[in-house]
């Protein structure tokens, strides 16, 4: 009789206590998710009508101005499977001074068991979002190529960043 209360008293407890610790895993896992990669390259001249021809199949375009272009790509099996709503996102910047493309990417998820609370995603090496990272720089590796383009360097960084960069500039002289 003992054995039979204790099983059912742990299975009652398990049942109660899983899910509520899963979510605080899933909601501190995620806590702090906001980074995005940062990709400059050389090109030769501007290449965002190049990029903005060869997207349209599978990423919604939405050109800001003659040096901007901002891309999105929806996940729809993804975001089925978490509940919610999954998109990559790539905005790029031509700096026609200095022949360079400025691209931020990330991936971006609102999911129900994070209250729809969104998480960003970086495409560089780790742990966090594993699985998706082939994929993601498959998608950056087709827009290089769209482009033209040869990197010159690649990091990860916030998303709240400023995009574009400012460009530096050097005090006159006194």
């Amino acid at each position: 009789m003992g054995t039979i209360l204790r099983t059912l008293v742990g299975r009652s407890c398990f049942a109660y206590g899983f899910p509520r610790m899963l979510f605080v895993v899933l909601l501190l896992g995620s806590f702090g998710c906001s980074s995005a990669t940062y990709i400059r390259a050389k090109v030769t001249d501007n290449p965002l009508d190049r990029v903005a021809q060869q997207a349209q199949d599978d990423w919604s375009v939405e050109r800001v101005d003659a040096n901007t272009l901002q891309l999105r790509n929806t996940w729809p099996i993804h975001s089925l499977s978490a509940l919610g709503f999954s998109a990559s996102h790539a905005n790029l910047f031509y700096d026609k001074p200095d022949s360079v493309l400025d691209i931020q990417y990330y991936f971006q998820s609102n999911q129900l068991l994070l209250l729809f609370i969104p998480f960003y995603l970086d495409a560089e090496p780790g742990f966090a979002g594993g699985a998706l990272k082939p994929i993601m720089n498959g998608q950056i590796d087709d827009i290089l190529r769209w482009s033209e383009a040869s990197v010159i360097s690649r990091r990860e960084g916030e998303k709240s960043e400023p995009f574009p960069p400012k460009a530096t500039t050097s005090s006159p002289p006194n």
